[in-house]
């Protein structure tokens, strides 16, 4: 096992939301693979994220496979389908209309357009929490309601960045063409971490994120 397998191992048994033990990693040449099953689909992402964060890690192939042991009670995708809707219907801020939902075989295909990547984003989250879910599929397109310049979106991110007390702006590179946003760089915590991504999901203007940007996690071995 090399060290970049070795890191990603230490991430996944540090968070105590994934259960390591069913998880196989392998990385050659930047590129990790995942393999394995978990009970359920956020924490298949879960494993992901944490994998994307080590250093030299420019793609991870997540082939995880999502499996249930509670078959009694399983959700048909009309279940899921309806719970979707649900879902959308008692969250004010999104217009259930602009979304439609797509399932087969405990796959969410998600389609629409909306106004902002927040919105793009809460959408997957709650598609993710759904009970029967295996995969999803986020179709959504983003469309701001008004054309924000580039120039006009890094300053308006740059400035969040520099105002929070929990961002040491310093770490954080910024690039944005055509409303998508790249961010780079290395902080040194989580919070930092979330903080950040936070503040450019929520930027009048952007529609895609680049995320470059890496935590490094000190782990007790005491």
């Amino acid at each position: 096992m090399n060290e970049q397998e070795k890191e990603i191992k230490n991430r996944l048994a540090w968070n105590n939301e994934i259960d390591e033990s069913q998880i196989d990693v392998s990385v050659t040449d930047g590129i990790a693979t995942l393999k394995g099953c978990v009970s359920t689909y956020p924490e298949k992402v879960l494993a992901e994220i944490e994998s994307s964060m080590v250093q030299g890690i420019d793609t991870v192939n997540n082939e995880i496979e999502v499996t249930s042991s509670e078959k009694e009670g399983e959700q048909s995708d009309t279940d899921v389908e309806e719970a979707m809707y649900c879902l959308l219907d008692a969250n004010s801020e999104i217009n259930p209309n602009d979304v439609k939902v797509f399932v087969k075989d405990g796959i969410i295909s998600l389609e629409g357009k909306v106004n902002s990547l927040w919105k793009r984003n809460t959408i997957m989250k709650m598609a993710s929490q759904i009970k029967g879910v295996n995969s999803i599929k986020n179709k959504i397109l983003v469309r701001s309601s008004k054309k924000i310049s580039d120039d006009k979106i890094r300053d308006l991110i740059s400035e969040s960045l520099r105002n929070s007390v929990r961002i040491d702006s310093e770490n954080v590179k910024l690039k944005v063409k055509d409303g998508v946003v790249t961010v780079s760089g290395v902080v040194s915590a989580f919070v930092e971490y979330e903080a950040i991504i936070d503040i450019i999901i929520s930027t009048n203007g952007v529609t895609e994120i680049e995320n470059q940007l890496k935590w490094i996690h000190q782990y007790d071995t005491a």
